[in-house]
């Protein structure tokens, strides 16, 4: 039996199966919400022979939808007209598989369980030990707690988790600048960031060399190519200059700034999730491919311990596709 593991987020669909193959698409549902079905039909048809289909999702929080109760029912309804003729179940946010008919009945208990799946998959490196599983993925990052290997979190929704520190809105692409910070220092001087959308989070990785160029991924602030000079210039407007008012070295102490701000807004959930559970962290799985954040964020955060990273246990393709590839796995073992 072949699962294929599909999970539908805000800006990327990400399928995998249990025997290595991985994929991530960029795909804006907040955008282009019914060219998702379109979507699916690509994805259907470059995939691998599979048998089954399991699903989760973080697609229903987008704001082209009313509530998240209408957008699980149209990722499913979706779901459903292209895969019809699979057996599709769907991951909860306890752990079980429930029917496609069951998901659309109770959306909430389907809403952003992808974590869920990701954290238990991820306690098999555990043995019985305590600890966490750290995900940095392009929007989000996710601390979810393991104690005695099974996944310790009560949380059943993403507002639950943001409270509990598990779920922090920090990603290492798509988070805007001036939801980093307020200010930062240049010329000697505080200066306020514009609360425009001008650069994201992949921009000081860009300028900071911790990120290859893309010339061909446009999915940036203004368009155009994810490259060092653009990044520049994105930068720069955040401060309300351009490339050309501004040097590499003072963009470069910028980005090392704004770098060092998302490692400790990190951190801070990293020490309260610890905390609030009492937690001895024994082993530390480090997901995602800001895995690099995450690995400094522990660190930040006083959490010394044994890491493993997932692009090393599975391979980087599906490590980029974490959920997914750990969602065809759990469902390959407990389909009934």
């Amino acid at each position: 039996m072949t699962v294929l593991g599909v999970d539908v987020g805000g800006a990327n669909i990400k399928i995998a199966t249990g025997d290595g193959f991985a994929h991530s698409f960029p795909f804006a549902i907040w955008k282009k919400k019914h060219e998702l079905v379109v979507n699916l039909k690509h994805v259907l048809g470059m995939t691998p022979v599979f048998d089954r289909v399991a699903v989760t999702m973080t697609a229903e929080l987008a704001d082209c939808f009313g509530s998240k109760a209408e957008g699980v029912r149209f990722v499913l309804g979706a779901i459903r007209e292209v895969f019809t003729d699979y057996p599709v179940k769907v991951y909860t946010v306890t752990g079980k598989m429930v029917s496609l008919e069951d998901g659309i009945m109770d959306p909430l208990s389907v809403a952003a369980a992808n974590w869920h799946a990701l954290g238990r998959f991820g306690g098999q490196w555990f043995q019985g030990k305590s600890g966490l599983v750290v995900d940095v993925g392009s929007t989000t990052t996710d601390i979810i707690p393991l104690i005695d290997g099974q996944v310790a979190s009560k949380s059943k929704s993403d507002l639950c988790r943001l409270l509990a520190g598990e779920l922090v809105y920090l990603g290492v692409e798509r988070t805007p600048i001036c939801g980093i910070t307020d200010y930062v220092n240049f010329r000697g001087k505080r200066v306020p960031v514009a609360n425009e959308w001008f650069a994201t989070s992949i921009d000081i990785l860009l300028a900071l060399g911790l990120f290859d160029e893309e010339p061909e991924n446009h999915g940036t602030a203004d368009g155009r190519p994810a490259t060092r000079e653009f990044a520049k210039t994105r930068l720069a407007r955040m401060i309300c200059a351009d490339g050309d008012e501004v040097t590499w070295t003072e963009i470069n102490e910028m980005a090392r700034e704004l770098n060092s701000i998302m490692v400790k807004k990190i951190a801070t959930g990293i020490r309260q999730v610890v905390e609030e559970l009492k937690m001895n962290v024994e082993l530390t799985v480090i997901s995602g491919h800001g895995d690099f954040l995450a690995e400094a964020a522990l660190d930040s955060a006083g959490v010394v311990t044994h890491r493993e990273y997932l692009t090393d246990l599975i391979g980087a393709n599906a490590a980029r596709c974490a959920p997914a590839y750990a969602l065809a796995i759990l469902a390959e073992e407990a389909w009934d």
